[in-house]
């Protein structure tokens, strides 16, 4: 066991000194071609690409203002987001983007040709090129700003004073800097885009999400069949990537009772790939009849949502894909800051455990504010 623990450790350190060696080398190449920082000269840009590819589904949802404020901005024929394949999903609804170019670096690996196909659509030519950043610097971002064609690229030069080493890959490098200011990670995102004229104060930061209409349909019927024609439709979502995200099982269960006997409530449980193990044992305690909404592609998972009264959920990405499609929803935290990550709106509420611990959260407070928050809808 001790053998497999050093080996770990001595692979983690090449990796590490392996990437440390690639931003060194490419930091020497993109300086070579660095144009000296200026301001930007871009009077009415019609191709805009973004590069947003990031492994978490809802920082990918939360660029959605991001690209709506370009849109309204500009008059665009082409809006362009990179992102990678588990998030593609995450802006297939987004009525802003015109296409995607999937990064897929397995595909590379398997395939060095998709490599070649993938750059040359970053050659395609574009005018204006942004790469956003809220939650971390990514030496990958910058590779592929390196390779867009386009005569403006924006980027992070640092990012809550840590210093971007390759951000000479810019022609325009902007310090991201928040301190002690709560900054909603969808106003976060916008910042990359204020040298273009584009303010927070012009967008609610809203996100958006539209269902395709097939998929709606095709949830509309299924609802339709199972279903006890209740006029409270709420759905629960019980996992979450991050341990101290999850509300405990047990909690859940018995908010489950509560609305199926005090309200009427039909209850639909809803999970992704890596929330099995956690809705198998929220199943087991539940008491009331539930329907599982499990294996089903994000598009479909937002076409039940769309249907749906009300959304109770912790903070994940169903969290905001909910509120992205227009569903009220209620969304719990422990450890990670609301006025950041919670979905802005009026139809959306959230409650924050003390401490810093999600399961200080009571089964009565959480029921108490879906109760009120029903009368609205």
């Amino acid at each position: 066991m001790s053998d497999d623990g050093s080996t770990h450790s001595h692979n983690r350190k090449l990796e590490r000194a392996a990437k440390n060696a690639s931003r060194w080398l490419f930091a020497k190449l993109a300086s070579k071609h660095h144009k000296n920082w200026r301001g930007v000269e871009v009077v009415s840009p019609k191709k805009i690409i973004v590069i947003r590819q990031h492994n978490q589904f809802g920082d990918v949802l939360c660029t959605v203002p991001l690209l709506r404020a370009l849109r309204n901005k500009f008059q665009l024929d082409e809006l362009t987001v990179v992102v990678s394949p588990q998030n593609i999903a995450a802006l297939e609804g987004c009525p802003y983007v015109t296409s995607l170019i999937e990064y897929d670096k397995l595909s590379f690996y398997k395939k060095p040709s998709l490599f070649f196909k993938f750059i040359k659509k970053l050659r395609s030519g574009y005018d204006v090129l942004l790469v956003p950043s809220n939650v971390s610097i990514s030496l990958t971002n910058d590779i592929m700003a390196f390779f867009v064609k386009a005569p403006i690229k924006i980027g992070p030069r640092s990012l809550e004073n840590v210093s971007n080493k390759t951000s000479s890959v810019y022609d325009v490098a902007v310090d991201l800097q928040w301190g002690d200011k709560i900054v909603h990670q969808s106003y976060r995102n916008m910042k990359i885009a204020t040298l273009l004229g584009v303010e927070q104060e012009g967008d609610t930061g809203e996100l958006e999400y539209k269902v395709r209409e097939d998929l709606s349909a095709e949830a509309k019927a299924f609802l339709k069949k199972i279903g006890n024609n209740s006029s409270r439709k709420i759905a629960i979502h019980a996992g979450a990537g991050k341990a101290p995200n999850r509300w405990d099982a047990g909690n859940f269960a018995r908010l489950a009772e509560l609305l199926h006997d005090e309200l009427g409530a039909e209850l639909y449980l809803t999970e992704g790939p890596m929330d099995h193990e956690i809705m198998d044992k929220l199943a087991n305690l539940m008491k009331v009849p539930f329907v599982r909404i499990r294996n089903r592609a994000i598009p479909l998972v937002a076409a039940f949502l769309e249907r749906m009264n009300l959304v109770v959920t912790n903070d994940t990405g169903i969290m905001h894909l909910s509120a992205a499609v227009g569903t009220s929803t209620l969304s719990l935290f422990g450890h990670t800051d609301p006025l950041q990550w919670a979905p802005i709106g009026k139809k959306h509420k959230f409650i924050l455990g003390k401490g810093g611990d999600i399961d200080s959260i009571s089964v009565d407070k959480v029921f108490a504010v879906i109760k009120k928050a029903l009368e609205k809808v």
